[in-house]
């Protein structure tokens, strides 16, 4: 049951054996290495490793989630409607060392990760609460950015963790919380995913074997590098930021809850995971797991769609590529109206046939070279709402998007279409 670490073992990983600081250092790794780096040698925390990059390709994801790589999303997608209950142990590693009342800086590698703002900041958090009052366990991502002592100020987007905060504090109560570091990739996709009713952690068990344990009533995967046991407070809020989104440009700072610890466990020779802001683990976590979502809605519509691609140009949020086997004359247009339906912050959808492979840019702009006329095939959809994550939206939030249906027609000779390439 050691997870992220048997998962060390199995991939390729750049070791840094050097000290690195957690002060900008750990970041100049992580933009330059083009792969997991493990990082043994952490300054002023004796005896700790930093693993970043971790989830940096879906190569990694798929062999950590034990799945072929080009059967990703589909697995992905068929897992949502059967996930698995995973067992309880009442030992876990991370119980060998506690401290109550924690200094955090003090036990915890806080990060710096840009030199315009300093502010200490974990991104590789995932957040576990109970739904109230007495509901399904909810994991998701969250960045913490520390403000002394025992405190941080923690960003909530609001999805189901701001709901069980905010049902909580209409009611005049604290919200428990649980907060994990170093976990088994399938637990990180799991807690990026968003689905209605999902126990991340049950969907996570399709992937990987785990087991939990219970603590202060909330499971808690048991082979977690560090754990954090805690409050957001209903009554008190910081100023939280500013800090790098998946775009690259600067989140605007916001009032945001505090999250009060109690106590902090951690396992011997501890794992910390650093994702980088804006980085391509960042982008990767954050898109991935919307598209057997947007697979899932695009499959009612259009049956024939074979699979789809969030761009990293398109910050693994803003732009789609979709393949479909065309049966009539529509069908594109539709599975892009499907897939904006799915993921509202799309704002680009580009639907094309399924001898064009989706992953790769250059193909991509050769179907629209050669298969597209811009007064036929594009379709602008005005007013509409759009990501908070895109700069260009302004102060309305308001958006256009675009479809661009760049497959051939039905009754099209593909002879003349054919690539000799």
């Amino acid at each position: 049951m050691n997870g992220l670490r048997s998962l060390l073992e199995e991939i390729e990983v750049e070791k840094i054996s050097e000290p690195v600081s957690t002060e900008l250092g750990i970041v100049s790794y992580l933009r330059r290495c083009k792969g997991p780096v493990l990082f043994e040698n952490i300054k002023g925390y004796p005896g700790y490793r930093g693993i970043g990059n971790l989830c940096y390709s879906r190569e990694i994801i798929a062999k950590a989630l034990r799945v072929d790589v080009d059967k990703l999303i589909e697995e992905l997608a068929s897992a949502l409607d059967k996930p698995l209950r995973y067992d309880y142990t009442d030992s876990a590693p991370f119980l060998d060392n506690c401290e109550g009342n924690p200094d955090l800086k003090e036990i915890l590698p806080l990060a710096v990760f840009h030199e315009k703002h300093k502010r200490y900041y974990t991104t590789g958090t995932i957040v576990l609460a109970r739904e109230p009052p007495n509901g399904r366990i909810n994991a998701s991502f969250h960045r913490l950015m520390w403000i002394g002592g025992n405190r941080f100020a923690i960003r909530i987007v609001p999805r189901d963790l701001y709901r069980f905060y905010t049902w909580n504090r209409d009611h005049g109560m604290d919200t428990k919380v649980v907060i994990v570091c170093g976990v088994h990739p399938a637990i990180c996709l799991a807690a990026a995913t968003s689905y209605p009713d999902l126990n991340e952690l049950e969907y996570a068990r399709v992937f990987y074997d785990f087991k939990c344990i219970k603590i202060d009533g909330i499971d808690v995967p048991a082979d977690a590098e560090f754990v954090m046991v805690g409050y957001i407070l209903h009554d008190e809020e910081w100023e939280e930021g500013p800090f790098i989104d998946i775009t690259g440009t600067w989140d605007k700072v916001r009032m945001q809850p505090i999250l009060e610890v109690d106590r902090v466990y951690w396992r011997n020779d501890p794992i910390w995971h650093f994702i980088l802001p804006g980085g391509v683990e960042h982008r990767l976590l954050m898109g991935l797991p919307q598209e057997p979502r947007i697979y899932r809605i695009v499959k009612n519509t259009v049956p024939t769609i074979r699979s789809v691609y969030l761009t990293p140009g398109g910050c693994s949020w803003l732009h789609a590529v979709i393949s479909i086997d065309k049966r009539s004359e529509g069908e594109g247009v539709n599975a892009g109206l499907a897939a904006l339906a799915a993921h509202p912050s799309l704002k680009l959808v580009i639907v094309v046939d399924l001898d064009i492979n989706i992953y790769n840019p250059e193909e991509v702009e050769w179907a629209l070279a050669t298969r597209l006329q811009p007064d036929k095939g594009v379709h602008i959809i005005r007013g509409a709402h759009g990501s908070s994550l895109d700069p260009s939206t302004g102060k309305t939030g308001l958006t256009s998007k675009w479809i661009i249906d760049a497959t051939l027609p039905v009754d099209a000779n593909r002879e003349d279409y054919r690539r000799e390439w």
